[in-house]
């Protein structure tokens, strides 16, 4: 059992300190833009810059991390993990198909219970994302492109809602969401040395209804100026690497597979658009349990 110096009293329920303080701290930055782009920056020099390779190699020769619970079905066996973790080493991402009507329709059903614009870790409430999170072929895939046990480090339902126009009738997220990046802007995420997400799109995706987009290779290494700014205007993307900016439409169930340090950005929306993503690690702890907006200080 934990102290109960170890938690915060707020009202009727329980908040650790540690998430309280982990979540709060993040919610301050967000408030300080030039603070937050700050704080981004050198995460990003210190994660993904010289020193990358060496604490690779480190997690891959010493790492303990604990075995991810697979389930073994046939939800990916049509694909081909070696080949697949080929293209992501050389393009930064790599397509796995289409995920199963069943598994499609679960989740939508489990979106539909209480229709709200972000759902943190579903794996923990809903058995269809957590079957795909902890599928067989995904998981040894993360762990060959890793070269280590993967951790399990987040699972999120997103919508992305047009600017104008009809939008979908849903209610907020149960947690403070900032806004990280600028609206529809390339960006690199610095979640690990080396991690990759999972993306399903759970509606029909075009490249004006939200498609994603990325830069392919940009996973490889980045300038200091690229590791310093992690969002990357449109028209320098364009002048430096035009003919590696590649979007990806798809239908509803389209997987793919995305090493997260590559720069990427959502296409502007005209359609609301929901999607899964599941991120595996490396080295990174899981983060604290959140808290809700109820439980939030100052909220």
């Amino acid at each position: 059992m934990k102290s109960p110096g170890n938690w915060k009293i707020l009202g009727k329920r329980s908040v650790p300190i540690r998430s309280s303080v982990y979540y709060g701290l993040r919610l301050f930055l967000h408030r300080k833009r030039w603070l937050l782009r700050a704080a981004q920056g050198l995460r990003g020099c210190l994660i993904l810059g010289p020193f990358r390779n060496l604490v690779i190699c480190y997690h891959q020769a010493f790492g303990k991390n604990a075995p991810i619970r697979t389930i073994a079905d046939d939800l990916f066996s049509f694909v081909n993990v070696q080949s697949a973790v080929d293209r992501i080493k050389r393009s930064g991402y790599t397509d796995l198909g289409l995920l199963s009507t069943h598994y499609v329709s679960r989740i939508e059903e489990y979106c539909e219970k209480t229709r709200r614009i972000r759902y943190w870790n579903p794996h923990k409430d809903c058995e269809f994302v957590d079957r795909i999170a902890r599928n067989a072929t995904i998981v040894e895939i993360a762990r060959r492109y890793l070269g280590a046990e993967p951790i399990l480090w987040l699972t999120q339902l997103i919508w992305s809602l047009p600017t104008s126009g009809n939008r979908a009738q849903l209610g907020p997220s149960m947690h403070d969401e900032p806004v990280q990046y600028d609206a529809h802007a390339f960006h690199y995420d610095a979640i690990d040395v080396r991690s990759l997400t999972l993306f399903v799109y759970l509606t029909d995706v075009g490249e004006n209804s939200g498609a994603h987009v990325i830069i392919e290779g940009t996973h490889k290494s980045k300038t200091l100026k690229e590791l310093l700014s992690v969002v990357l205007d449109d028209r320098v993307a364009q002048d430096r690497y035009g003919g590696q900016i590649k979007a990806i439409p798809g239908r509803k169930g389209t997987v793919f597979f995305e090493e997260t340090s590559s720069f990427h950005k959502v296409s502007a929306c005209k359609e609301p658009r929901l999607i899964l993503s599941i991120d595996y690690a490396i080295g990174r702890k899981v983060p604290p349990e959140r808290p809700t907006v109820e439980e939030h200080p100052g909220s």
